[in-house]
């Protein structure tokens, strides 16, 4: 989803997602308040990324990047 070179995401919503992309854990422990606050943005543009990608919220992105990150510790 990320690398998708169709999508067009503003400045605001690339700056989550290529922190997302380099600190998984922190979308996968974190809230949509520390993300924005680790990407200075508002925890709306947070949201806002999670349904862009196709989640239905963030809580949905989170749980994406916690098997994530339970299928690349168990690899």
């Amino acid at each position: 989803m990320f690398a998708c070179r169709t999508l067009k995401l503003s400045k605001q919503l690339e700056r989550v997602a290529r922190t997302a992309l380099a600190k998984p854990d922190l979308v996968a422990f974190g809230s949509t308040r520390s993300v924005a606050v680790a990407c200075s943005v508002s925890p709306t543009t947070v949201a806002r990324l999670a349904t862009v990608l196709g989640f239905d919220s963030f809580r949905d992105l989170k749980l994406f990047f916690q098997q994530h990150l339970r299928r690349v510790s168990n690899s």
